[in-house]
């Protein structure tokens, strides 16, 4: 694998090359329009001449909150991400690990944020990282960002004094599919059937080593750990809607936002659209109207967290990895 990384150029190269490869397969520019197309339709709804006049009112410090809390929260996510690399014993320093998760970033408008898997190639490719290791990481990141969205999204049981059964739903299949992980003896037999499997056999070792690196990510410790901290950083961008709920003048508890920031991410996570656009919107907007937030209002306050996070996360990721490229 070292011999894939070849010289500086060849690297350079490499990964530029999948990353224009990905943007175009997973259509990043389609979800950039399918985003304006929902925030259109978000203004139609609540009417535009309401909307805009409510973002007019918004005053910039609290967007600039919006990106300071988010920030933070990336390097929650961050802590987590190397958190993992250290803990299957993969020897990457700490800058070459932080550009390749905040590069990682510029993928999340992909379905489910499949592209983040670019991560895995990264490392293969600039320090010889184990890909199939790597990526059960970036899996292992996603279903603990899930777990974590599930528990504010419960905080529906308090704002609503019933339970969520969609989030139930969630916990149940993540908690069985983590209790099938951690089933050894099961996976191990379907692995070994999976040897003589045709084309997924000549994948037999990649999908071994993936096991085994997950397994291992999913004792108990590594699992309450990286949760907590999915945790603090979504928690984070909940608290970052609060603030813009509290920016259009509105009576907002933190409770509420993290259940409604919360339940719309979980929404836009398990539709698979790119980026969870559209449904993400759809939801939240709902949920606050539900709530008896004026539709203006609901409207507005979800294209701000919307852009702080989603999009910044994009511009972030995209603007780190320039300069990467930049300075090789």
């Amino acid at each position: 694998m070292s011999g894939e990384a070849g010289g500086t150029g060849g690297l350079r190269g490499t990964v530029a090359d999948r990353c224009r490869r990905l943007v175009s397969d997973h259509g990043v520019w389609l979800t950039g329009l399918l985003s304006v197309a929902a925030f259109l339709g978000l203004a139609v709804y609540a009417d535009v001449g309401d909307v805009t006049g409510a973002l007019r009112a918004l005053e910039w410090r609290t967007f600039a909150a919006v990106i300071g809390l988010t920030t933070v929260g990336y390097g929650f996510r961050f802590a987590k991400w190397h958190y993992y690399l250290r803990r299957l014993e993969i020897d990457v320093p700490a800058d070459a690990s932080a550009v390749a998760f905040f590069s990682g970033l510029m993928m999340v408008v992909t379905p489910g944020k499949a592209g983040e898997v670019w991560k895995a190639w990264f490392l293969r490719d600039a320090r010889g990282a184990s890909a199939s290791e790597v990526t059960s990481v970036v899996g292992a990141e996603r279903i603990t960002d899930l777990l974590a969205l599930c528990a504010m999204a419960a905080l529906g049981v308090l704002v609503y004094s019933r339970s969520s059964l969609p989030v139930a739903i969630i916990l149940a299949v993540l908690a069985a599919g983590i209790g099938l992980l951690r089933w050894r003896r099961a996976c191990i037999a379907i692995l070994e059937r999976l040897e003589s499997a045709p084309l997924v056999g000549d994948h037999a070792a990649d999908l071994e080593r993936f096991y085994e690196s997950a397994y291992r990510l999913f004792h108990l410790r590594p699992l309450t750990v990286s949760t907590l901290l999915s945790l603090a950083a979504w928690g984070l961008e909940g608290l970052a809607f609060w603030l813009v709920l509290e920016g259009f003048g509105v009576e907002a508890g933190v409770v509420v936002a993290l259940f409604v920031f919360g339940f719309g991410s979980v929404v836009g996570a398990v539709s698979m659209l790119p980026g969870g656009v559209a449904a993400t919107e759809a939801s939240m907007v709902g949920v606050l109207v539900a709530l008896g937030y004026p539709e203006a209002v609901a409207a507005a306050a979800t294209m701000v967290i919307r852009v702080g996070t989603l999009w910044y996360a994009a511009a972030l990721g995209t603007a780190v990895f320039l300069a990467y490229k930049a300075t090789r």
